[in-house]
């Protein structure tokens, strides 16, 4: 995808990209964004899960949530997700950064009104955030699918953004310590379980996960 007025990066261009397939890495592994909007002048940002295929990204909320009712409207959105993936520390106090991957996506939201629609969207929802979870749970009743809004936005205007590397040195002082911590999310065995007996695509999503982050 070519850059817009939009999704052009002007600060670090060294550091961006709009490579459809990295894109697409960066949501498979993510698991929550945020969505930015604005209503009157009032600017908001909520924390959703989501989730994506091929062409679009999917978010869910309650149907009268304000911003339910916004993206109803027909307003643009812009939807950001991080992974942060190292502490960057500096010798010079003004110099540390962070690592990571991140994409915002920017868009006008389309709600999905047919209940197989939204049904097949909770199915793959689930399955993004826990492989296997669609075929051992229960499904939505139609007046539970009517209790929920589900939006989805094009995935046509987007950008990216990585920072992998040490830290930008500025100053040469011997005596203070610079370097990067890695950063990664490590899942822990289920807690609050209606069973003690685990099943055992989450006991293989714990580790396959957990080892992809090692």
């Amino acid at each position: 995808m070519t850059s817009t007025d939009t999704t052009k990066i002007k600060r670090h261009p060294e550091r961006g990209s709009h490579d459809r397939e990295l894109l697409l890495s960066i949501l498979e592994d993510g698991l929550a964004c945020q969505v930015a909007f604005q209503l009157e002048g009032q600017p908001f940002i909520i924390p959703m899960t989501y989730y994506n295929d091929s062409d679009f990204i999917y978010i869910h909320g309650s149907p009268v949530a304000r911003i339910s009712n916004a993206l109803r409207s027909g307003i643009s959105v812009a939807i950001s997700v991080l992974e942060l993936n190292g502490l960057v520390l500096a010798k010079g106090l003004a110099d540390n950064s962070m690592n990571y991957r991140s994409i915002v996506i920017f868009g006008k939201p389309e709600e999905l009104t047919g209940e197989d629609e939204k049904l097949s969207f909770f199915k793959e929802w689930i399955d993004h955030l826990l492989p296997g979870r669609k075929n051992d749970t229960a499904l939505p009743s139609h007046d539970e699918l009517n209790t929920v809004s589900v939006f989805r936005v094009r995935l046509d205007q987007f950008s990216i953004k990585i920072r992998k590397r040490g830290p930008s040195e500025v100053r040469k002082d011997l005596d203070i310590w610079s370097g990067v911590i890695p950063i990664s999310m490590i899942l822990h065995q289920p807690e609050f379980a209606s069973d003690p007996r685990v099943p055992d695509y989450i006991e293989k999503y714990i580790r396959e996960r957990n080892k992809e982050k090692k």
